[in-house]
């Protein structure tokens, strides 16, 4: 553990004074003496304290008054208090003004040390989750989700509906679209925003421990079952518990799953007690639930638990409007972190972006962002710095031209290589003739004609019709 900043000890006992702190400096903490409470007053106005070891009776108004009177002073300091002989009625007073701990005299330093180490982890993880706290409102808002393309709008608009009432949402949408942070926002817009928001992968783990995952279980549950867990159920209680990839959860557990949401109880691997629970149900997969379902891997029953509300989080290659506004997103943050000043991307580059079929979707274009600020050296991100992407050389991308194929030995017939460009860029645009004839800068009716005399089709051609 780091020690950073001072320990002021606070004792009258000169030579016990002095062996104690040595002992701390053996353990790397700066140490300042004092045989009085009001220098030590003084000096912690001045400078900064980690941690104050005192005896009590050197303290004003035994201990309490110092503590609350210096709250502002104190409030990122450790107190832990001494005295030989002290009532129970006095320790209760000083620890509820504030004070980590008490220790009797007299005690081995040994002891003491390890309270302090004690008492200050406490109070780093205290920091710690005072920081997160803070920052996961900040993470997970929906003024945080970029976009202005119509698909995007109508997913906010349904999101600011649903958010406060408890019913269970099933969220879908390919990977990458954000299913986690849509999920994050909706408990943190939620009544239950101050209770525990917990997240479970079910496609991560195996039958049998995404059950002692989700319901814990009793020690000797199983082999190795060292001791008692508390499970995901448990610890989302009165809050809201993420199931992502619930399409990869096996029957059995679904099973188990759906009387937990019936009856909302549940026991432990291993154990007969009944667990009352309340758990707001959020879910999420990639897959098509539909399907699964039809093939025998999803039971109906739990879908129609999970899927009161459906949120469908659409790909960004159909919400290609908000390319551009969440690269300029990515830009700013990552220019930060590299400690950068890039500004802006490139039109050329903007279009280039807009034009790609992003199959990782926004988790691929924050990726490639962060590489493309990684390598460049000016002001704007150009398109020469994204053509890593699609392993393009310049000229495919209609810079400086040069050789774009290696024509074969024996050649080659010219309404092959036309009828593979044009089937490989159509599906780079998921089979859009417009964005496909603009990548390569021919007309929508040259396309339309190419389409048809070259026989081609596609389902989603006819769906549209």
């Amino acid at each position: 553990m780091d020690q950073a900043g001072n320990i002021f000890i606070v004792d009258r006992k000169s030579r016990l004074r002095e062996e104690t702190a040595e002992a701390l400096r053996e353990l790397g903490f700066q140490v300042d003496l004092f045989d009085c409470g009001e220098e030590a007053r003084i000096q912690l106005k001045k400078s900064s304290c980690q941690l104050l070891l005192a005896e009590v009776s050197l303290l004003s108004g035994g201990g309490v008054e110092f503590l609350l009177g210096e709250d502002a002073i104190l409030s990122s300091t450790v107190v832990i208090l001494m005295a030989e002989k002290i009532s129970v009625d006095q320790v209760a007073a000083v620890m509820r003004a504030g004070a980590a701990d008490f220790i009797q005299r007299p005690y081995g330093l040994e002891e003491l040390c390890l309270r302090i180490e004690k008492a200050l982890k406490v109070r780093f993880y205290e920091h710690e989750l005072t920081y997160l706290r803070h920052e996961r409102n900040i993470i997970y808002r929906f003024d945080n989700f970029i976009g202005e393309s119509e698909a995007i709008k109508q997913v906010f608009a349904l999101l600011e509906k649903v958010s406060a009432s408890n019913s269970s949402i099933l969220i879908s949408g390919e990977t990458g679209t954000g299913k986690e942070l849509v999920a994050g926002a909706i408990h943190y817009s939620s009544p239950r925003a101050a209770k525990s928001f917990i997240k479970v992968n079910c496609a991560a783990l195996h039958d049998n421990l995404l059950e002692s995952e989700l319901f814990g279980h009793e020690k000797g549950a199983y082999t190795g079952a060292s001791r008692q867990r508390i499970g995901r159920f448990e610890q989302a209680d009165q809050g809201t518990l993420f199931l992502d990839e619930i399409g990869d959860m096996s029957l059995g557990t679904q099973a188990k799953l759906l009387r937990v949401l019936q009856e909302k109880e549940f026991e432990r691997l291993g154990g007969d007690k009944t667990i009352k629970v309340d758990a707001r149900i959020i879910s999420a997969s990639n897959k098509d639930m539909a399907k699964i379902i039809r093939e025998g891997d999803f039971r109906e029953d739990l879908f129609y638990r999970i899927n009161v509300i459906n949120v469908h989080l659409p790909p960004l290659r159909e919400r290609r409007d908000d390319i551009p506004l969440l690269a300029e997103s990515f830009i700013r943050k990552f220019s930060a972190d590299l400690k950068k000043n890039i500004r802006t991307l490139h039109p050329d580059a903007a279009r280039f972006l807009q034009k790609h079929h992003w199959s990782g979707n926004v988790r691929e274009l924050q990726n490639c962002i962060e590489r493309a600020v990684l390598m460049t050296d000016g002001p704007e991100i150009l398109l020469n710095d994204l053509l890593f992407m699609c392993d393009m050389r310049k000229d495919e991308c209609g810079c400086e031209m040069g050789s774009m194929f290696k024509l074969p030995s024996q050649g080659l017939k010219l309404d092959d290589v036309e009828r593979s460009l044009i089937v490989e860029t159509l599906e780079a645009c998921n089979w859009v003739q417009k964005d496909a004839a603009e990548m390569l800068g021919i007309s929508k009716r040259v396309m339309n004609y190419k389409v048809k005399q070259l026989g081609l089709a596609n389902d989603r051609w006819l769906k549209n019709k």
